[in-house]
């Protein structure tokens, strides 16, 4: 901090009754203050050496007035200019900490309580109004964020968004852009770059030319690189042409068709997602329809809100489960409209989750909470119960087996929300990861087999192009997940390599086969968007390279079908038997620069392998695709704190003000 770099005009020693000594450099006068404040320090440079403070604290006022350059003459700086730079220096810290980070009303810097507080820390405190810091401060600050974001992407080449509209407490509606893109050191970064008014029709085509407007903005439209929406239709057609919009045409037959059979189950669910307490808009609701992506297009479905559709269709189909599940429904309306079962759950340390059929896992969360309760608990709860219901030992049963099947399907949903990490590269783990855990649970089941059957077709519909890549049939553009990114993505993660492909216990020349027509995938992209001098080279000679490698790189082990499972796999959770030497070459071209990857034997963060790589051809391409987020999740964070920052009290703040806030907010860490 600017206001700590005085320091380095003292020396400081201790001093006797928790005294502090310092030594003056400048001058070598001598002062004492008591441990941990300095008043006496920073007033003696003040007052002596007005030249050097004024230099030390100028800084932060040039932010104020506009970014003008302090003048370095060591001349004297008045008494008025020096009060000026400490009060804009309060007055910024203020607004960062205190209105931004920590959210708290403008108008806490008036209130009384505020200011008998700074008195009390013994502290000189300038009173700012709330006025000045809404009208000079935080436009000020937003402005400088902008313009940091502007830079930053300036140097980008590829960038991913994530985009998902909301309303607010007076039906105003907004779309939240959100860009993600992979830096110089490797590091997956994420901006919020607008957050825009949305006003009504909520079409497709004025979806469109909003995202249009802000890319246009920013001039990046030529940089991005994939669009990650739900399956609202009017995202599907604002982005299914790329940036451009067709609303007269609908290319969904083949897929109504094959799901036919299946369609009440799907469409039931098929709506946005709210991720806080506020509606997350769904801008075409009487159309929503499952998406058959086509890989030429930018737009990719998000994979958590998939995947909680696909838990739905599985809980809403098995008899048992909708039974006990009504009765976890029923307790927890109850729980929460009765004062008598709050005092007790409160005596058991104990809470039970409201169930919420926008909330992603809220069936699983209010089982758990059940569950934890335990029975006898449980059965004193329900005896305060109007109409009393009662759980039985089969419903226990029912209960335990509804968590131990869903359990992956909520880490998984965690795992692809986060932040800090890559995520595109879990999609096709993730799918393996449950589509193996539905196959080998079900001899564990005794009532809810129907469930693990359910979930499995709903797999098959709603992720079928990641399903028939894996089964190695022919995958068709309609197909939901058909993009071949999250194969290569999987690949192009040093966790995951080829790893996840054990799970499937496939024979070895099947498995072979896999790996060859992923690494094939790869080769291709490569041939068709990185612009290299052996890319057409490696690109003919692609198939020998990849049929040429030994079956020790390209197959894992496989596993027998009869080998008892007494625990459930951890998720994400592979040995490494490969032993294979790391290829040392300086000089490759595409096939022989993956064939040096995929044997090599280190497993480290995707960031600290892929900056300190040699593939400069695979690093690339990994810039590309991990840019790619594997759900909208990004973007849904933006509403929370959208949410949270227009809190009742706080419903008629204006529009601008409302923006520059959760822009400053989702982007503090450039403060």
């Amino acid at each position: 901090m600017v206001g700590e770099s005085w320091r380095e005009y003292f020396e400081f020693s201790s001093a006797e009754k928790n005294r502090t000594n310092g030594l003056c450099k400048l001058c070598n006068r001598n002062y004492k203050d008591q441990n941990g404040i300095f008043s006496n320090f920073l007033k003696h440079l003040k007052r002596v050496h007005p030249n050097k403070y004024c230099r030390i604290f100028n800084l932060e006022d040039e932010f104020i007035s506009g970014g003008k350059h302090a003048n370095d003459d060591d001349s004297t700086a008045t008494a008025s200019t020096t009060v000026k730079s400490r009060r804009n220096r309060v007055a910024l810290s203020m607004a960062k900490n205190l209105i931004v980070r920590c959210n708290l009303p403008f108008k806490i810097v008036e209130s009384a309580g505020f200011r008998d507080f700074m008195k009390e820390c013994g502290f000189k405190f300038e009173p700012i109004s709330a006025e000045k810091l809404k009208r000079d401060i935080i436009p000020s600050f937003a402005n400088n964020v902008l313009k940091k974001i502007q830079e930053t992407l300036n140097k980008v080449n590829h960038v991913t968004l994530t985009i998902d509209g909301w309303s607010d407490r007076r039906c105003r509606s907004f779309l939240g852009i959100t860009c993600h893109f992979i830096d110089d050191k490797m590091i997956p970064q994420a901006y919020l770059i607008d957050f825009v008014r949305l006003k009504s029709p909520h079409t497709g085509e004025n979806i469109q030319q909003l995202t249009e407007d802000v890319l246009d903005e920013f001039e990046i439209k030529e940089k991005v690189f994939k669009i990650i929406t739900d399956n609202a239709s009017s995202m599907i057609k604002a982005y299914k042409f790329g940036l451009l919009v067709d609303e007269e045409t609908d290319k969904y037959g083949d897929i109504s068709k094959s799901m036919s059979g299946t369609a009440p189950m799907l469409d039931d669910y098929d709506h946005d997602i709210e991720l806080n307490d506020f509606q997350v808009i769904d801008v075409c609701q009487d159309d929503d329809i499952d998406d058959p992506e086509d890989p030429a297009t930018l737009r990719l479905s998000c994979f958590a809100h998939t995947l909680q559709l696909c838990v739905r269709d599985g809980l809403k189909n098995s008899s048992h489960v909708s039974r006990v599940l009504g009765k976890c429904q029923a307790l927890a309306k109850f729980s929460h409209k009765s004062s008598k079962v709050a005092d007790l759950l409160d005596e058991l340390n104990q809470r039970i989750n409201k169930m919420n059929v926008t909330r992603w896992n809220s069936e699983y969360l209010l089982i758990k909470s059940i569950l934890l309760i335990g029975k006898n608990d449980l059965e004193s709860i329900t005896k305060l119960m109007d109409n009393s219901i009662t759980f039985s030992n089969k419903d226990f049963t029912v209960l335990e087996e509804i968590i131990n099947i869903l359990e992956p399907f909520y880490e998984i949903s965690i795992k692809c929300q986060a932040e800090a990490i890559v995520t595109a590269s879990l999609v096709v783990p993730a799918v393996v990861h449950l589509v193996t855990h539905l196959r080998d649970i079900k001899e564990n089941l005794s009532f809810c087999t129907k469930l693990a059957q359910q979930l499995q077709s709903s797999f098959e519909i709603r992720f079928a192009g990641i399903i028939k890549r894996l089964n190695q049939d022919e995958v068709e553009n309609n197909d939901p997940f058909s993009d071949s990114i999250y194969f290569m993505a999987a690949a192009l993660d040093p966790q995951f390599k080829f790893y996840w492909i054990r799970d499937l216990r496939l024979p070895a020349n099947a498995e072979n086969r896999l790996k060859q027509n992923i690494l094939q995938l790869i080769l291709d992209y490569i041939s068709k968007y990185v612009t290299t001098s052996s890319t057409n080279s490696s690109h003919q000679r692609a198939d020998q390279s990849f049929s040429s490698l030994p079956l020790s790189s390209l197959s894992s082990a496989t596993f027998s079908s009869s080998t008892p499972k007494p625990k459930r796999r951890k998720l994400f959770n592979y040995n490494d038997d490969n032993n294979d030497e790391s290829n040392d070459s300086t000089s490759m071209d595409a096939a022989n620069e993956l064939e040096a990857y995929i044997n090599d034997p280190v497993r480290s963060r995707f960031s600290e392998y892929w900056l300190n790589s040699r593939f400069s051809i695979s690093k690339t391409l990994v810039i590309r695709i991990f840019s790619v987020q594997a759900s909208s999740a990004p973007v849904g964070r933006v509403f929370s704190y959208a949410g949270l920052i227009l809190s009742p009290r706080r419903a008629n703040m204006n529009e601008k003000l409302f923006k520059d806030l959760i822009f400053l907010k989702v982007n503090q860490h450039l403060l």
